[in-house]
Formats: C-alpha cells, sequence, structure tokens
C-alpha cells in the first residue's frame, strides 16, 4: 500500500537552525493492515503520518503509495492522489462548522466531480451505517464529540479510499465513545481497509495487527 525509503523531513525555522523531524524512516505498510504508530509528543509520528497522507513532500527520500512515487509531485498531485486513495479522520474532527452533517460527507465527493445524485445517496448510506440516520441535518456543534467523529469517519469513506490515516482519533473522546470509534475503525479494518492510526493510546495500540514506535524522528521498534 505504501512504502518509505530513508525519508527525512527537516524544517529550518531560521538559516541557522535545522529541525529533523523524520529521520531515515523506511518503512512498508501492506494492503489490508492495520499499524499503530505510537511514540511520545514532538516524536516525530503526526509528521510521519502528514508524509505519509501526501499533506506534505520528504526533504530526502522516496515514498511511495499505492505503486505512484509522491516525493516529487506537485501540490495540484498530492491533492489528486490523496482524494482518491486515502481518508483522513483527525482527534478534532475538522467538521466544517457552517455545513451539516451530510453537507460535510458530501464535500470530500464534490471535489471528485461525483454527481450529484450519487454523492447524496453515498452520504446518506454512510451515515446510516454509522447510526447516524437521525443527525444528517444537524451542525457539527449540535452533535456529541463521538458523533461528530462519527460523521469525520462518513467523511473520510466518502470516496471509497483505500486506506484510513487516523491522528488521534479518540482523543478527544470519553472512554465509551472512544471504544465505539476504535470498534468501528477495527470493523473497517477487517473489511479491507488499509488502517494507519498514530496514537498514544495504549488500548488501540493493542487492536493493531504491528506496531511501530517513533522516538527523535526515527523508528526505534
Amino acid at each position: 500500500m505504501i512504502k518509505l525509503e530513508n525519508v527525512w523531513k527537516t524544517y529550518r525555522p531560521s538559516e541557522s537552525v535545522e529541525v529533523h523531524a523524520v529521520r531515515g524512516v523506511s518503512l512498508t505498510i501492506k494492503d489490508g493492515e492495520f499499524v499503530a504508530i505510537v511514540g511520545a509528543s514532538g516524536s516525530g509520528k503526526s509528521t510521519l503520518m502528514h508524509l505519509m497522507g501526501c499533506l506534505d513532500i520528504p526533504t530526502k527520500g522516496r515514498i511511495l503509495l499505492d505503486g505512484k512515487d509522491i516525493s516529487k509531485m506537485d501540490p495540484s498531485e498530492l491533492a489528486r492522489i490523496r482524494g482518491k486513495v486515502i481518508g483522513f479522520v483527525f482527534q478534532n474532527y475538522n467538521l466544517i462548522p457552517s455545513l451539516t452533517a451530510l453537507q460535510n460527507v458530501e464535500l470530500p465527493m464534490i471535489f471528485q466531480g461525483v454527481e450529484k445524485r450519487k454523492m447524496r445517496e453515498r452520504a446518506v448510506s454512510l451515515l446510516q451505517m454509522l447510526g447516524l440516520g437521525d443527525r444528517m441535518g444537524h451542525l457539527p456543534n449540535q452533535l456529541s464529540g463521538g458523533q461528530q467523529q462519527r460523521v469525520a469517519i462518513a467523511r473520510a469513506l466518502a470516496n471509497n479510499p483505500k486506506m484510513i490515516l487516523a491522528d488521534e482519533p479518540t482523543g478527544n473522546l470519553d472512554s465509551k465513545s472512544g471504544k465505539e470509534v476504535l470498534d468501528l475503525l477495527v470493523g473497517l479494518n477487517k473489511k479491507g481497509k488499509t488502517l494507519v492510526v498514530v496514537t498514544h493510546d495504549k488500548s488501540i495500540a493493542k487492536k493493531a495487527k504491528r506496531i511501530v514506535k517513533i522516538k527523535d524522528g526515527r523508528i526505534v521498534k
């Protein structure tokens, strides 16, 4: 699904300072795997997820996503492959506050040029599947945290991506809602979705088929 070859990400906040957020990471994630990326705050795990998700490109090294080298793609090419292959789930949900749950789920499909009737049918189907059939017309601030995260998962599935990247998906949820969201993600993986979760939550890591530990921008385990 995705392969990183000696990937570095270096930031230069000033001419005299270099910050190596990711240092020489090589990692292969196969189709259908569930991988947890764990590490302390500042370890580089979120930067690594951004690189894997085509939200950024490496300073050095190569990243192959679904057989395509994304390392040298321009922003429009990155956006195109990102929209087709990857679904994102974030800790803070990242829903558009002025859009209803239904409209938030439709949004990724608009960018991919999906026909309006098919777009509406898929968004309704996804929200019903995730138990939100009676919340489709609600704005994000009218939903609980767990409900917002389920809307975010529905949005991540809108374009039927091959891989789901989740950054601390239960971080802002109570234990009951967190378990429900985790069960949803595990269920999607069992149905064949490649799942990569960045987390410090041990209960999530235990569910993964493989745990990758990051420290100071390097894989240490």
